[in-house]
């Protein structure tokens, strides 16, 4: 006995199958580049501010920072970005 009917398998299929090469696609281009993104990029690229990325880190985003004193630069990591947007 089927639970679905095959026309609705099908699509079903393809769904799963454009969602597996969406993901596929975003998992290349992570790796074509550096993860870590400095600050001036994530705000240029999601559109919002600084303010937001520390209340997004307040909410569980992770910071990268140089543990050396003198260096203020702060990176985030794109799958981190993604996977706290649950971008798909």
């Amino acid at each position: 006995m089927h639970i679905l009917s095959r026309e609705t398998e099908l699509e079903l299929l393809k769904l799963v199958d454009h969602h597996l090469e969406k993901r596929y696609e975003l998992e290349r281009q992570m790796m074509d580049s550096f993860d870590l993104k400095p600050v001036e990029e994530v705000t240029e690229k999601l559109k919002v501010t600084s303010t937001t990325l520390r209340n997004w880190e307040e909410a569980g985003l992770q910071r990268y920072q140089s543990p050396f004193e003198n260096s203020k630069k702060v990176y985030y990591r794109a799958s981190d970005l993604y996977n706290f947007l649950a971008v798909d």
